[in-house]
């Protein structure tokens, strides 16, 4: 991880830093580097566990727009697929499971919501709106377990907090579970491959999945790619403001009511 300066060449790296919106990153040398130079094409993932973002979402939400509006190309990235097994992070038992139905009409639901504040306008700079089930639900499971589980090291899992609280706390955490963020991984390498995909943005939750998601991309692409993440919004007692917690904040009007 980088020790975050005080002052930068890209006006990206300079607005998020001066609102506080950067946690943990890394080379942000590097990055603030490579967003000097030209475009350059970031994501962020949105599980569709709720029929609406909450107000957590929103920092994520606006590192994407700043992406675009210095110059950059933002995407926005549905998890159609990783929803079927829900993110553990953060979490002390592990999510109700979904059937694909509940999951695409969520989807449909939480879309409308970045067109308020994302360009999807044809433009260099236009925003991409993908579903990783174009990719993850293709896969055969033996062959993915040959052509990438060797790329992923237990003993490296083992030691982000997503896992390692969870066992510390001697809560259960089911396979099911444990192989969300081999998933997530492989988002930020097939981003990578069809869209030139450099950088993925995260609240501070999703380090371990960040960081997996770049050295698969790392050794199999011998790609330089970045990850930066985001302090969590939270509740006066310091819980992760999120779907579950007493109190949600949501985005969709209707929810609110």
């Amino acid at each position: 991880m980088d020790t975050i300066m005080t002052s930068y060449k890209s006006d990206f790296i300079n607005i998020l830093s001066e609102r506080g919106f950067i946690h943990q990153g890394t080379d942000v040398q590097g990055l603030d580097a490579l967003l000097s130079q030209g475009c350059v094409t970031g994501y962020s993932g949105f599980d569709a566990t709720a029929d609406s973002l909450h107000v957590g979402h929103m920092v994520q939400i606006m590192q994407l727009k700043w992406l675009q509006q210095t110059g950059h190309r933002p995407i926005v990235l549905m998890g159609g697929a990783t929803s079927l097994i829900g993110d553990p992070s953060w979490r002390d038992s592990a999510r109700p499971l979904l059937e694909k139905d509940d999951i695409e009409k969520n989807i449909n639901s939480i879309q409308p919501i970045f067109r308020r504040y994302l360009h999807f306008d044809g433009s260099p700079t236009n925003a991409l709106l993908l579903n990783n089930t174009d990719w993850l639900c293709k896969f055969n499971y033996l062959e993915f377990l040959r052509d990438y589980g060797q790329y992923f090291s237990i003993n490296r899992m083992l030691t982000f907090d997503s896992v390692k609280l969870r066992l510390e706390r001697e809560q259960n955490m089911s396979f099911l579970e444990f192989n969300y963020m081999i998933l997530q991984g492989f988002d930020f390498l097939e981003l990578s491959r069809t869209y030139g995909c450099s950088l993925q943005l995260g609240g501070s939750d999703q380090w371990g999945n960040i960081i997996n998601g770049i050295e698969l991309t790392r050794r199999i692409e011998q790609r330089e790619v970045f990850g930066l993440t985001s302090p969590l919004i939270t509740t006066a007692d310091g819980q992760k403001m999120g779907k579950t917690g007493s109190g949600a904040i949501w985005l969709n009007a209707e929810r609110l009511a």
